[in-house]
């Protein structure tokens, strides 16, 4: 993964492209140790994914009996900082709660078995996206995702605007934008929508967790999205989810079946929704797999 020019000694860089103000989103963040042994050191989140753990493969390493192999990675996503637990043993703790996946905030405290850290984002900074020190540091840093859908007016009617949006999210593979604007709209629906929507952000997180490198909990969505889409009808909201759950299975197939080796990301075509006329929705309420 490539690293961005620092800023100095221990800080680095990070991006985010803003479409709606038109600039560029650098972040700063780094870790301090509070446990006593490790009191006073502190280390940048300079790369896309930092992994902890008591394996010596890990890029901070934390030796403990109470410390998984790989227990929990700090991501950077779109601007953001993100605490994910490696599905560790023992647990990852944020602010003295459990958590499995939390966008983390300046003064968040951290802990892995004996080890407390705190999370500090030390400073932002915004320059216009046509300025050529934006450019010099977004050089390389593309991700070729596919341009924003445009929708039929009869989908704007239909639909409300954060499940559109959603999929707009989702085909440019910003999977974790994707799965926040539909846990707005989730947590109001009921019955198959709210099911629905919940196939739709686990397929959004199994997809970053496979982008991010994060095998296991990328087979733990895969799971989760395939046991709903067997009870959910052929045709919904306009996704012929018959369509979409092969995509999905196929893209998959290669990490299921060789869970072991953890294949790299292949050049197979990522899952797309596409929206089909609402009209083919009408009398058609057989679940997909009849």
């Amino acid at each position: 993964m490539r690293k961005l020019c620092a800023w100095n000694v221990l800080f680095s860089i990070r991006s985010s492209a803003s479409s709606r103000n038109h600039a560029i989103l650098f972040v700063m963040a780094s870790l301090s140790f509070l446990t006593e042994s490790l009191a006073g050191e502190s280390m940048s989140l300079d790369k896309d994914k930092t992994i902890f753990g008591r394996h010596q493969s890990c890029d901070r390493r934390l030796p403990g009996k109470t410390v998984s192999r790989e227990h929990f990675a700090i991501e950077f996503n779109n601007g953001k900082f993100f605490l994910v637990d490696l599905e560790s043993v023992n647990g990852t703790f944020a602010n003295g709660e459990r958590v499995s996946w939390l966008e983390l905030k300046d003064g968040d405290t951290i802990q892995a078995g004996p080890f407390v850290m705190r999370f500090q984002e030390d400073q932002k900074a915004a320059l216009p996206d046509d300025s050529p020190s934006a450019a010099r540091l977004l050089e390389g840093s593309t991700t070729g995702a596919t341009e924003p859908l445009s929708f039929k007016a009869e989908h704007e009617k239909l639909y409300p605007r954060q499940y559109l949006e959603g999929i707009e999210h989702f085909n440019s593979r910003r999977y974790f934008d994707a799965h926040e604007v539909w846990e707005e709209i989730w947590l109001h629906a009921t019955h198959n929508t709210k099911l629905f929507y919940q196939m739709l952000i686990q397929a959004a997180v199994g997809l970053h967790h496979r982008q991010r490198g994060n095998v296991r909990g990328a087979l733990g969505m895969y799971q989760n999205v395939v046991t709903k889409l067997q009870s959910l009808p052929a045709i919904y909201m306009s996704i012929n989810l018959v369509e979409f759950a092969q995509q999905f299975t196929s893209f998959f197939a290669d990490l299921v079946e060789n869970e072991s080796d953890v294949p790299g990301i292949t050049d197979k075509s990522w899952p797309t929704i596409n929206l089909c006329d609402a009209a083919a929705e009408r009398g058609d309420d057989r679940t997909q797999w009849e």
